[in-house]
């Protein structure tokens, strides 16, 4: 089991805590994640539209309880994915551009990792598809990149990311990667580094970025997901294409 943190504010108000769960919290944060760890090999081996909360259910090792205790639906589930994907980007990108003051780099990572992710495999290319029509998952990514730009971008956003311009834009954003995601779920298999080059000049047009080469910077970012650590559900990205062998185990 992975080691993790607890954040909360501190009693006296002046700022957060970190600590170590207590047993049960360690448990409870055990089971969600070994609940999405299943769920994600069956909906990469089975598809999303095929698997079922029961499916879930046997493939994690748990009882029906255990999963509705933690998520609603199947849906849910799909959500909190989605959600863990884009907290471990967006740190990853965090780290490795924010403290660089890498601009283009920091807000196109979570795209060249969807891409990257969709041309190793139609079976997540479809999941992925997926995500992008599913309003609970787009709705709390688009909220969640908003807060991370507040938080590592304070100046040079803070006047546009309550707008509702700014929110439509990110959408159109997000619902057009989700729809070249569709793309390679049925078929295509055109190099992504050049789908990321022209969503870079896409990018730069959508929230007024200065003039930068999108060639390069789509070269540089694709070398970074090739040769990064970022996790997903606990599985790296050159392992997600493995899934289907990894029925019934944990990475």
């Amino acid at each position: 089991m992975n080691v993790v943190m607890i954040i909360y504010p501190s009693q006296d108000g002046t700022g957060m805590s970190v600590r170590k769960p207590s047993k049960s919290e360690a448990k409870r944060i055990e089971a969600r994640s070994q609940i999405m760890r299943a769920a994600l090999r069956l909906f990469y081996v089975k598809g999303y539209d095929s698997t079922t909360t029961r499916d879930i259910v046997r493939e994690a090792g748990i009882l029906n309880g255990s999963l509705y205790n933690r998520f609603k639906s199947k849906d849910s589930i799909l959500s909190n994915i989605v959600s863990d994907a884009m907290t471990a980007i967006l740190d990853s990108s965090e780290k490795a551009f924010v403290a660089e003051k890498d601009l283009t780099k920091s807000l196109a990572l979570p795209a060249a990792v969807e891409l990257h992710i969709a041309h190793s495999s139609p079976n997540l290319a479809g999941l992925i598809y997926h995500a992008s029509q599913s309003w609970e998952a787009v709705d709390g990514m688009v909220d969640m990149y908003r807060e991370w730009l507040r938080s590592v971008w304070p100046d040079l956003f803070h006047d546009h990311l309550d707008g509702q311009p700014f929110r439509l834009a990110i959408l159109a954003v997000v619902g057009g990667l989700g729809n070249v995601c569709g793309e390679y779920a049925h078929g295509y298999c055109g190099d992504y580094r050049e789908v990321l080059e022209g969503f870079l000049k896409s990018l730069a047009l959508t929230v007024n970025m200065p003039q930068f080469e999108a060639r390069k910077v789509a070269a540089e970012l694709a070398d970074y997901v090739e040769g990064s650590d970022i996790r997903i559900c606990g599985y790296r990205l050159s392992d997600l294409d493995r899934l289907g062998t990894e029925r019934r185990r944990d990475p």
